[in-house]
């Protein structure tokens, strides 16, 4: 009987800390975590002016665009990076005449949480280095933050897709 009531007030302990989180209630009591269509455009917006800062070698642009506290996670990799190391990796790409080819997302599922938005998309993307062209089909998480009315990517987790 005592270790029912412990395990009682351990779930009700949780639900009461975790549902406030689960989503955004509105006045009647729906969660939502869909964006407005203008706030969709607004997102994916960023999200391209994101890649495409990157493949561009556009320091400027990247760190306003690019949270402090960035990290990501790559295809392959184990090593996770944070925002100057981000930074590092545009400027290498562009050191190596890197150029962009063609980026898509033929599908891309949004969530938000507030001031939070979570994006997941397909990826197609073709790029050069060095003179030798790869083409990538991959799967994208990404997590932006309303900061001062401005979205800021805060992490991404890219893979194969595997």
């Amino acid at each position: 009987m005592k270790l029912t009531k412990v395990l009682f007030c351990a779930v009700a302990i949780f639900a009461l800390g975790v549902l406030p989180l689960s989503g955004q209630m509105s006045g009647n009591g729906q969660t939502h975590t869909k964006p407005t269509e203008s706030e969709r455009n607004e997102l994916l917006t960023v999200r391209l002016l994101v890649w495409n800062s990157y493949f561009d070698n556009d320091q400027k642009q990247l760190k306003k665009l690019i949270g402090e506290d960035f990290l990501t996670i790559n295809p392959g990799e184990e090593h996770w990076q944070d925002k100057a190391e981000f930074l590092a990796g545009a400027q290498h790409f562009a050191e190596h005449h890197g150029k962009l080819v063609s980026l898509d997302f033929p599908k891309t599922e949004i969530q938000e949480f507030g001031d939070v938005a979570v994006l997941y998309s397909l990826v197609r993307i073709t790029m050069e280095s060095d003179g030798k062209r790869e083409s990538l089909n991959c799967r994208s998480t990404e997590v932006f933050h309303k900061r001062e009315g401005q979205w800021v990517n805060t992490g991404a987790h890219v893979d194969s897709g595997r």
